[in-house]
């Protein structure tokens, strides 16, 4: 297999975007009901309708739907490549980061428009043994900013994440530290150590949950 070229840099797009965001001071939102998500997701279309209204930015962020990898479509400067991003407002907890999707379009060559709305374990894994592509800055980012702070703004690859966390919980498996993250430089990994990292923490998060189970309860 080959290795990531080690000359990957953060697109130049996603780092003007975040340059932005932090001298936009936008007011991110309070809980919903005592609810994180709920608040966030109106954080997520506050930003969304931000960059997408920026004479900047509007002709290169495009809006993703519903049950779709990521947030938004963002479109490099000067050619047709675009970058899967996810946005996350985090007030400095750990925060779930798993995409199952998101995370097959990292790692193969396939293209947005073959990327199923849905996917199960099985398929997940047929789709990554037979598409397996390293490609200089195929990745699923994530735009993150901070609920206390708004100016404190990262952007960061799957791949290029410190702190994942793995859980056993097949419903919430991996999380990212935002607290420790944002004090980190981006890890420059090679894709086979962003694969272990990501696509065995996942096989080692059902693992964990699968111990959880009662022996009783286990089949015969």
């Amino acid at each position: 297999m080959t290795e990531l070229n080690t000359t990957a840099t953060m697109p130049l797009i996603l780092t003007d975007i975040v340059e932005a965001l932090k001298k936009a001071k936008l007011t991110m939102s309070e809980n919903v009901e005592g609810e994180g998500r709920g608040g966030s997701l109106k954080d997520e279309g506050t930003i969304k309708r931000w960059l997408m209204s920026h004479p900047k930015f509007e002709k290169y962020v495009k809006d993703i739907g519903a049950r779709k990898a990521g947030d938004i479509l963002v479109k490099d400067y000067n050619s047709n490549t675009y970058y899967v991003v996810n946005i996350k407002t985090s007030a400095g907890s750990s925060d779930n980061a798993t995409s199952m999707v998101g995370f097959l379009y990292a790692f193969t060559n396939m293209t947005y428009d073959e990327l199923p709305s849905s996917i199960t374990l099985k398929k997940f894994y047929d789709l990554l043994m037979n598409r397996k592509a390293d490609i200089l800055h195929k990745d699923y980012y994530y735009l993150c900013v901070d609920k206390k702070d708004s100016e404190n703004v990262i952007c960061r690859g799957a791949k290029q994440i410190n702190y994942w966390i793995e859980n056993a919980n097949p419903s919430n498996k991996l999380q990212i530290n935002w607290a420790k993250e944002k004090f980190k430089p981006p890890v420059n990994r090679t894709y086979d150590e962003a694969y272990e990292v990501i696509i065995h923490g996942i096989v080692r998060c059902l693992q964990k949950a699968h111990d959880n189970i009662p022996n009783q309860w286990k089949p015969k």
